[in-house]
């Protein structure tokens, strides 16, 4: 049987890994590291699954010591202005990878790859951007995750060289939602549940500065749900950030996630209790969506929001895209509308359209009282959630 995690332990495994020592300054942090060692732990992980957690924490810990060393040594990393991104928020399975991935074509965009969240040190170089050997570790994860659970592909995309999620850079803050996706931990996301993540989004700002010092630039097109819990602190870290909120009937959605997250327990040795992952989800996501509509009852916010049903992209994704361009006064190019057209020709999501099956009943979700606790989200934007006309 494999030791136990200590926050001790883990901390001195990144440091014997990095030959560094210094933390820096910023601490908000640690409150997420402490608590998601202590909810590994909690579950009685079998080898498995504490070698997985220990693998992954003391990279993200060996990573801030190297951005810590880079901040030292590169000053003009951390000075760098990241100017005003584009952010697809919406909840999880509501046409955001769509709406992102169709935002993405735009020339003048830059998206994170996935492969950059995942390993974002060293900083990204332009002459390598395409050839990075960081894809090829990236992808054969993603290749082993697929072999432990194939029926992932019918949900999602699994290619690293994709735009990729927010939340993957989050993991590096200790305060995201792929910790319970990807090893349980209930007790670390009751805690996210609860509780906004102190300074999450200095960590955040700091990557993309990470990636843009030597890579490509643009303006900053992101994508990640879990900014619903957190909107007051994503606009005092980016205020001319422009919102994008899709939309479609949560009760249905919410199956639809738990399936995915079932899939990657199973290709992590996780929990696979069903009703539990339910549970986790249903409370996890009804409370960032009404986190994010209190949010929005400030104007400075609301101002800042678009809405778009997720039937409206899929019935005309080129109208969708200029309903947003419009709205922030960004220029709709003709580069861009033919990029989206051979996306769509071309686009492998069309081959996964109705391959995945899921029902709320499956995971435990009761319909009604989904709507019934989230009452105001459905009197607000019920009218976003029917079928295209």
């Amino acid at each position: 049987m494999s030791a136990p995690l200590t926050v001790a332990g883990l901390e001195a495994a990144a440091r014997e890994t990095t030959g560094l020592s210094d933390f820096g300054p910023d601490t908000g942090w640690r409150e997420g590291f402490e608590r998601l060692v202590a909810a590994v732990e909690a579950m009685a992980p079998n080898d498995q699954l504490r070698h997985l957690a220990t693998h992954n924490i003391v990279g993200q810990l060996s990573t801030r010591l190297r951005l810590v060393e880079d901040d030292r040594n590169y000053p003009e990393i951390a000075a760098q202005d990241v100017g005003t991104p584009l952010i697809v928020i919406g909840l999880p399975r509501t046409g955001t990878t769509i709406s992102y991935d169709l935002l993405c074509l735009d020339p003048e965009a830059r998206s994170p790859r996935e492969w950059e969240w995942y390993i974002p040190w060293p900083p990204t170089e332009v002459s390598t951007f395409d050839s990075d050997p960081r894809i090829a570790t990236v992808q054969a994860k993603y290749d082993m995750w697929l072999q432990n659970a194939p029926q992932l592909l019918d949900i999602q995309r699994f290619d690293c060289t994709q735009p990729g999620e927010c939340n993957h850079g989050m993991q590096y803050h200790f305060g995201s939602t792929n910790f319970p996706a990807e090893l349980g931990v209930p007790d670390f996301a009751g805690w996210l549940r609860d509780c906004p993540v102190e300074g999450q989004y200095r960590s955040h700002k700091r990557l993309l500065q990470n990636f843009q010092w030597k890579g490509p630039q643009g303006r900053w097109t992101l994508k990640s749900p879990q900014h619903l819990f957190d909107l007051p602190a994503l606009l005092d870290a980016y205020p001319g950030a422009m919102l994008v909120w899709t939309h479609r009937d949560p009760a249905l959605t919410f199956s639809s996630l738990s399936s995915f997250i079932a899939g990657f327990l199973a290709a992590f040795g996780g929990d696979k209790d069903k009703a539990a992952i339910g549970r986790d989800v249903v409370d996890t996501w009804i409370a960032g969506m009404n986190r994010a509509l209190a949010a929005r009852e400030n104007p400075k916010i609301e101002s800042r929001i678009i809405d778009l049903a997720h039937k409206d992209v899929v019935a005309d994704p080129k109208a969708a895209i200029q309903r947003i361009y419009d709205k922030f006064g960004l220029t709709f190019s003709e580069t861009h509308k033919a990029r989206i057209e051979q996306f769509l020709k071309d686009n492998p999501a069309a081959k996964r359209m109705g391959k995945h099956k899921h029902t709320p009943e499956q995971y435990g979700i009761d319909v009604d009282e989904v709507r019934a606790r989230m009452a105001e989200y459905y009197d607000r934007f019920g009218h976003f959630l029917g079928r295209p006309a």
